[in-house]
């Protein structure tokens, strides 16, 4: 007769109703497939040797898995799961034989499909520790788990609950946006409420950067009391390597050149030691623009930062481990080609001849070529002459024993996409017998990097060009006019009368008339010139090649003339003159361009003085040139 096993549900936490509450509002329940999640059971299975790795919530009646790998189905019965028992674990439930185990011996998942017998699920929990499901592993025969494999597999269930709470907080930040929305209806006892009480840090800072109003929050992130924190200001908890940068992002608030920034950075706690912060922060303006205070947000991601690191620890790991499975496999070709074609790089391995030797599917999907159908081809032939020509010098290193890293690679065959490769030399007998290669792809990482860069260069208001950009050009054309003599001229102008308009029709009609003097600037100017707002009403014009007073003169001319004619604000017109100040560098003229800023806006203050609505030289031309212009700049402010 035999034996009749029994198996037992788990019983329900004593913060159910809460769990439930939390898991439903996060919205990750029977959505589609994400990699963040894929990636890391995929990981799993890699690094425990198992055929089954799932990330699995447990709602009120089922478990159902966000992501799931080697096994068909997308939910069970809660009833009849291992992660429900898994829910109650401090930190890991191991089972290793399950029919060893009265809990589970008799479960209808141990006796038919998909035959459990190991089990180790790790608990995934919210911010507030209310566990929503686990990371499991998961094989059909029992085994046993080292203690670093069970690290690492809780160090995975780690970077699952960062995206969980990543998207917990996420929640909460929308709730707290909508509740800014509504904050002018509400009272001032109200504000004061919920800026004490909302679970994220939050100060308000003085132009100096000393603390006026802080929350409870913020006290227990720095370890300093509300009454020390007022006596404070954030320069002084900043770390010194971060302040810079922060101090930077501030100067371009106060100047208007952005509304809001954002900046991870870290604060020396009141014990000594360092806490990362996620900051925001708003600059606040009264009615007419003059800045009051900051309005600053903390997020306290030092456990975010330790993942991360984590992360990039295991991506080491498991490159480390990659290769020697290449070197252990080469025998087994199959079995490489199996690893190799699950990972999202170009894998391949050259020999010393420069031909390949072994390639992964991701070289079909690039190259439009079987990777069968490149073992012996040469790489050149493959990447094409001129990306090989490239790539040559690397080559040579590596060939040499050197371990190389080569960016912003860009194969002929994919001309769209950027990619960063590792080229690892292949050691036999101490000798070079060739070399691995791994190129991940980084196109969305540099579209990033250079749309940040281009929104930086940008004025706001009028979409010309900023201070910053104007710096940046300036010094190359001084660089060009010391070293290959090529001659440029920069005009300084600002508006005559904007004030007045600006006070008279408000601000908003100040804006419009500054848009429209861009556009009249960009139009009246040379496509190659460069026109950029530098704050305020003030312009400027770098203009290269230009090595005449009497070009510059006309050029003046063309630019009060444009601003001269009426602008239109609605129903009324406007009236505004500039004034313009030039500065001239010619081939081999040894200046700096704080120089000729700084001439330029002199000669511009001195056109104001003259009349308005006219130009002036800076005081670099010769004698005659100068007597000259100065005549025409006389005449032409008289005719204006």
């Amino acid at each position: 007769m035999q034996p009749v096993h029994e198996w037992h549900a788990a019983p329900l936490p004593a913060d159910e109703a809460k769990r439930l509450q939390l898991l439903r509002s996060l919205e990750l329940l029977d959505t589609p497939k994400e990699e963040v999640f894929d990636r890391v059971t995929r990981v799993v299975t890699e690094l425990l040797q198992v055929p089954i790795a799932l990330v699995s919530l447990v709602d009120e009646h089922r478990q159902w898995f966000k992501s799931r790998i080697g096994l068909d189905v997308c939910e069970t019965a809660r009833d009849v799961s291992f992660c429900a028992h898994a829910l109650h674990s401090e930190r890991l439930l191991l089972v290793e034989d399950s029919h060893d185990d009265a809990r589970f011996a008799g479960n209808p998942l141990v006796t038919g499909a998909p035959h459990i017998r190991f089990y180790a699920g790790v608990p995934l929990r919210s911010s507030h520790g209310l566990v929503l499901g686990t990371l499991c592993a998961i094989d059909t025969k029992p085994r046993t788990l080292s203690a670093s494999l069970q690290g690492a597999l809780c160090d995975l269930a780690a970077t699952v609950e960062r995206e969980i709470v990543q998207r917990e907080a996420a929640r909460e930040t929308r709730a707290l946006q909508e509740a800014d929305r509504r904050k002018l209806r509400l009272s001032e006892s109200r504000f004061h409420t919920i800026f004490q009480q909302t679970p994220t840090a939050k100060a308000i800072v003085d132009l100096d950067g000393r603390f006026v109003e802080v929350n409870p929050k913020l006290c227990e992130i720095t370890g300093y009391s509300a009454d020390e924190l007022v006596t404070m200001t954030f320069q002084q908890i900043t770390e010194e390597a971060d302040l810079p940068a922060d101090l930077q992002l501030v100067a371009e608030l106060l100047d208007g050149a952005r509304k809001t920034y954002t900046l991870e950075k870290r604060y020396r706690r009141r014990d000594g030691e360092p806490v990362w912060i996620e900051l925001s922060v708003a600059l606040i303006r009264d009615d007419c623009g003059l800045p009051l205070h900051f309005v600053s947000v903390m997020h306290d991601i030092t456990s975010r930062k330790h993942s991360e690191q984590v992360m990039r620890d295991y991506g080491q790991e498991l490159e480390r481990r990659v290769l020697e499975r290449t070197c252990e496999l080469t025998s087994s070709r199959a079995t490489l080609q199996t690893i190799t074609d699950n990972l999202p790089v170009l894998i391949a391995h050259v020999d010393a001849g420069l031909r390949y030797r072994f390639n992964n599917q991701v070289y079909r999907e690039v190259f439009g070529v079987e990777p069968a159908a490149l073992r012996g081809k040469a790489v050149c032939d493959v990447i094409g002459a001129a990306t090989f020509e490239r790539c040559l010098p690397y080559f040579r290193r590596v060939l040499a024993g050197e371990r190389v890293t080569h960016e912003d690679i860009v194969y002929e065959s994919a001309p769209g996409r950027i990619w960063n490769a590792t080229y690892i030399p292949d050691f036999r007998r101490d000798e070079v017998a060739g070399f691995y290669i791994m190129s991940q792809d980084i196109t969305e990482t540099k579209r990033r990097e250079n749309q940040m860069r281009s929104e930086a260069m940008l004025d706001a208001l009028t979409g010309l060009p900023n201070r910053r950009a104007l710096a940046e050009q300036l010094a190359l054309c001084v660089e060009a006019a010391r070293i290959e003599h090529v001659p440029f001229a920069l005009f300084f102008l600002d508006l005559d009368g904007f004030k007045s308009v600006n006070d008279q029709h408000g601000h908003d009609a100040g804006d419009s008339l500054l848009r429209q003097v861009a556009a009249r600037l960009k139009k009246t100017t040379r496509a190659g010139d460069l026109v950029c707002r530098l704050a305020g009403d003030e312009f400027v014009l770098l203009a290269r090649g230009i090595s005449s007073a009497s070009a510059c003169s006309r050029i003046a001319q063309d630019i009060c003339r444009a601003i001269g004619r009426p602008f239109a604000l609605g129903y009324a017109e406007a009236q505004l003159g500039t004034s313009v100040g030039i500065a001239m560098c010619a081939g081999g003229f040894d200046t700096s361009a704080d120089a000729i800023l700084g001439d330029a806006d002199r000669a511009m203050y001195e056109a104001k003085r003259k009349g308005r609505n006219g130009f002036r030289f800076a005081s670099v031309l010769t004698d005659a040139a100068s007597a000259i212009n100065n005549y025409r700049q006389e005449i032409f402010t008289m005719q204006n």
